[in-house]
């Protein structure tokens, strides 16, 4: 008779236990890396460069800083606080990644441009240049590259990235979408807070939870962070450009401008839909890959 047999009182192996940090943690070890990153690092990094050039020096030193630590920073909670691989996050490769950014772009630039057109047909607004056309060409080459090392990627990654990653795992998609706009809100209204005062709260609290919500969705539309990162890139160089006035000049008032920003939000994961020919699985968690 084999001795394999389990005796009264014997425990049956099971799965190994999770020896990751409890999710709040995670959450909140993360966004607290995030606050300090952009509230106390930043201006200090920004200080030694007065321009307010949009393209000039304080920019790029605080794009590049960004960049070179948000990431270690996820990195490391990946490594630390999650125990587990990078590739979980679904920030791929070039080979893998080109199309899903490729999607989020045109999710804001099919319904963005096209509401522009239609202002600019009917003279609602006009829009002209403010410099000559060789350096608004290499101004906006600049510009692309600053929103994508200080905003669209270590913001993606933080939040659509790792935050949505965690919160997936333990909740529905669209709750976690949900959980991770609440947080950006949270954090984004912040900083605008902090940096001009509390009569921006309501605005900025609408602007940046909606923000979220249409890149959480993006999220789950492909499953792959650069669509978010697209998306981001597309409407932030777009705003900037065209508002503030040194890139570009409003003429009718930046106002009569700002109701053309709301329609990718509107339109733009319908878009992402179309041309991902899949719109996700929202009521399922996504367990986080071992390895």
């Amino acid at each position: 008779m084999s001795n394999d047999r389990v005796r009264d009182g014997d425990v049956p192996p099971g799965p190994a236990p999770d020896r990751r940090t409890p999710l709040f943690w995670r959450v909140a070890a993360v966004m607290a890396g995030a606050a300090v990153l952009w509230y106390v690092f930043l201006p200090l990094v920004r200080e030694p460069f007065p321009d307010d050039s949009q393209v000039g020096f304080a920019r790029w030193a605080t794009a590049l800083f960004v960049t070179a630590t948000a990431v270690p920073m996820v990195w490391a909670a990946r490594r630390y606080l999650d125990r587990r691989p990078w590739d979980g996050l679904r920030l791929t490769g070039a080979r893998e990644g080109w199309w899903p950014f490729l999607v989020g772009a045109l999710a804001w630039a099919i319904p963005g441009f096209a509401a522009i057109g239609v202002a600019l047909a009917f003279g609602w607004v006009e829009i002209v240049p403010a410099v000559p056309a060789t350096e608004l060409v290499g101004s906006l080459a600049l510009l692309v590259g600053l929103v994508l090392l200080y905003e669209a990627l270590p913001e993606e990654l933080i939040f659509r990235g790792y935050l949505f990653r965690n919160l997936n795992a333990a909740m529905a998609a669209w709750i976690a979408v949900a959980a991770q706009a609440a947080l950006f809100g949270l954090w984004g209204t912040a900083l605008w807070v902090l940096s001009n005062g509390w009569e921006v709260l309501g605005e900025r609290a609408v602007l940046f939870f909606s923000m979220g919500i249409v890149l959480g969705c993006l999220r789950v539309v492909t499953g792959n962070v650069w669509t978010c990162i697209g998306f981001h890139l597309v409407f932030q160089v777009t705003a900037q450009a065209v508002l503030g006035g040194q890139l570009f000049e409003v003429r009718g008032g930046e106002e009569a401008f700002m109701p053309v920003l709301v329609a990718p939000f509107v339109f733009g994961v319908l878009v992402a839909i179309l041309l991902w020919r899949h719109d996700g699985n929202w009521r399922a968690r996504v367990l986080d890959p071992v390895g």
